[in-house]
Parts: C-alpha cells; structure tokens; sequence
C-alpha cells in the first residue's frame, strides 16, 4: 500500500498529527472547541419526544467565514493536494483506541484544528494574514511553530 505524500510543510504536519499525545489531543480540543464559542439550544420537547436531541450550534463566524474562505479559494485554484492533506492530518489525529479516555467532542476539536492548520499552511498564499491566524492559533498554541 502506497502512502499518498504531500507539500512539504503539510506532509510535516500529517505525520505529526498522527503521533499526538493524549494531553496534546485534549488541549487542542478545548482550544478548538472554546474557539467555536458552541453554545447549547433550549431543548425541544418534540426532538425528545422523537428520540432526537438539539446539536450544539457553532456561534464564532469569524472561524466558520475564515475556514469557508479557505477552503474555497483552494477550491478555486485547484489546490486539491492540499485540500487532501488536511483531510489526511484530521484522520491522521482521529484513533478511537489510541486515547479511549478522550471525550468525543475533544477529539472532533482535535480533527478539526488539525484539519484547518493543514488547509491554511497550504493556501497560506491565498488567504489573509488574519484569516491564517485564526486557522493556525490553536494548532501553534499547543505544538508550537509550524
């Protein structure tokens, strides 16, 4: 089985997502997860009655807008390589035996942290610097320079 391979400063970024730590999995959910600003609807009397549950609802537009915007631009300019690579680092950084005691909301934090610091180093050239910032912040905060 062949290993796809990746721009450099990605294929870095892959491979280190798919050796984190369990604290360092835990920290960059939280960071993730307190970046989205998640905010919990009132209950529905008719999703409980159905079985159903309210999905929390993601309420920081400036991360949704900054990763809309990147994905679109490397849409837009064929960066596919990179749009993969960061698919690649969120399965990487996603190993439900690895950290069993990780919340699943911690994990998903992780995934996509991970996945928007791989996209924006990737579309560095195509988004603004503020816009990477918000992307990279948690990512650079829990393992450092990229």
């Amino acid at each position: 089985m062949t290993e796809e391979s990746y721009p450099a400063a990605q294929q870095a970024m892959v491979e280190r997502a798919g050796i984190l730590t369990a604290e360092q999995v835990d920290a960059l959910g939280k960071l993730w997860e307190s970046d989205e600003e998640l905010e919990m609807p009132w209950p529905s009397l008719s999703m409980e009655l159905q079985g159903g549950i309210n999905p929390p609802v993601v309420t920081n537009q400036a991360l949704i807008d900054a990763w809309e915007r990147a994905l679109d631009a490397a849409g837009a300019n064929g960066r596919v390589d990179e749009i993969e690579a960061a698919r690649a680092a969120g399965r990487a950084a996603h190993h439900d035996d690895r950290h069993l005691d990780d919340s699943p909301s911690s994990k998903n934090g992780t995934e996509e942290a991970v996945r928007s610091a791989v996209l924006a180093v990737g579309v560095r050239d195509l988004i603004s610097d503020t816009d990477y910032q918000i992307l990279v912040a948690p990512w650079q905060q829990v393992l450092g320079v990229i």
